[in-house]
């Protein structure tokens, strides 16, 4: 796993903790892990996980 990839995995990691523990808006959770761009964050989990970050937190 290359350095990109594994900060990825790990920005991935906290937005999931905040999801399930938090109320936050998603652009508040983008930006504490690290995406400035909400749409950008929004991009990447849903590439990972295969669903947005707000239907994630509603499973």
């Amino acid at each position: 796993m290359n350095f990109v990839n594994y900060l990825t995995t790990i920005r991935l990691e906290e937005a999931v903790k905040l999801l399930n523990t938090t109320d936050d808006k998603t652009y508040v959770i983008a930006a504490s892990v690290g995406y400035p761009e909400a749409n950008y964050f929004s991009y990447v989990f849903k590439k990972k996980y295969g669903v947005s970050p707000l239907k994630y937190r509603k499973r």
